[in-house]
């Protein structure tokens, strides 16, 4: 796999690069390091859910937003900052429905991460 595969994947190429000054090696460098943050977050994240450690989700959450949308991972960026507005907002029931698919569409970019490197 080469990097323009990932648009083929959900990843807004353009964006991405834009937000890395139209470097490839830059993003290429960005990506690596998405995917080595996904290896430790997916299971901080989960811990964060089990122990009901809100206040800290909701602080990864607002990272994980951040960092996927700078790698062109749109849907991932989308529903981690519904996550982080919601459980500002003290919807922590919404933050727990939506756990699922936060961890779901995080394994799948790491997924797709790890095939490419």
């Amino acid at each position: 796999m080469q990097i323009k595969d990932l648009a083929g994947h959900g990843f807004d190429l353009d964006e991405a690069m834009e937000l890395c000054i139209g470097d490839e090696e830059i993003y290429k460098e960005v990506l690596e390091t998405a995917l080595e943050e996904g290896r430790e977050k997916i299971p901080l994240l989960k811990n964060l859910m089990e122990t009901e450690d809100y206040e800290r989700y909701i602080i990864e959450a607002h990272g994980l937003k951040n960092a996927a949308k700078q790698i062109g991972a749109k849907n991932l960026s989308e529903i981690a900052k519904k996550s982080e507005l919601e459980g500002k907002a003290g919807h922590i029931d919404f933050m727990k429905e939506n756990h699922e698919r936060l961890m779901g569409e995080y394994s799948k970019v790491v997924e797709v991460l790890q095939e490419l490197f």
